[in-house]
């Protein structure tokens, strides 16, 4: 018999009653950032169903809430530093907020397999790739790291890539560039060795770069 998913998705589930409350109380936001999206062709505009795992440049702590308002029709599970869960109360907040701790420094195979499985039980998480928030429009981007490669992969959902900047001000609307959803599997094969892996982190980090030209042309 095959064992029950215990983060299998469902639109009404009361473990998540505190998260489905702090997202209510975030509508504000929608209004504060006025999110516009770019999307990078037809494909990127579907909503999306199932497991999914974003990836996006990391400028700000905002990029949460500006992520929220991006895909406000699905819950957001975040990958966050476990630094943010030391004490209990930020512990406990962070936790119901939808947030997952990791070790940058030594990623367990606990945390990879939660991720692994929620990914499965049709959740939509996030995971910055670079690691660390660069608080700057100029900074190059730092190079990806591969696990959330391995992540999608093991879990078969796709790469969703989205980028943003920060606005020059508060009276300009927030964009941020969606772009197509990559699979894994389809695009690269079932067997993921090494010098794979290294493709794909390349290959995710040079479309990211493409969505900035996008929000370039966009930003005119």
């Amino acid at each position: 018999m095959k064992k029950k998913n215990p983060y299998q998705a469902h639109f009404i589930n009361f473990k998540y009653f505190l998260f489905d409350l702090f997202r209510f109380f975030g509508i504000p936001f929608l209004l504060w950032f006025r999110v516009k999206k770019i999307y990078e062709n037809e494909l990127a505009k579907k909503k999306q169903k199932g497991g999914c795992l974003i990836i996006s440049n990391h400028i700000l702590y905002s990029d949460v809430m500006v992520l929220h308002c991006a895909f406000a029709y699905r819950r957001l599970f975040f990958v966050v530093m476990k630094e943010l869960f030391i004490k209990p109360f930020s512990r406990w907040f962070y936790r119901n907020s939808g947030c997952i701790p990791v070790d940058r420094e030594k990623p367990s195979l606990s945390t990879f397999k939660e991720i692994v499985l929620r990914l499965q039980g049709g959740n939509m998480i996030v995971i910055f790739p670079e690691g660390h928030i660069s608080f700057s429009n100029d900074k190059p981007m730092s190079p990806f790291k591969s696990g959330a490669i391995m992540m999608a992969y093991q879990a078969n959902v796709p790469i969703v890539p989205t980028y943003r900047e920060i606005r020059k001000n508060i009276f300009q609307r927030q964009r941020i560039v969606i772009g197509e959803p990559i699979n894994i599997k389809e695009k690269f094969g079932d067997n993921l060795g090494m010098n794979q892996i290294e493709e794909v982190t390349k290959y995710l980090f040079d479309k990211e770069q493409e969505l900035k030209e996008l929000y370039k042309r966009g930003n005119k």
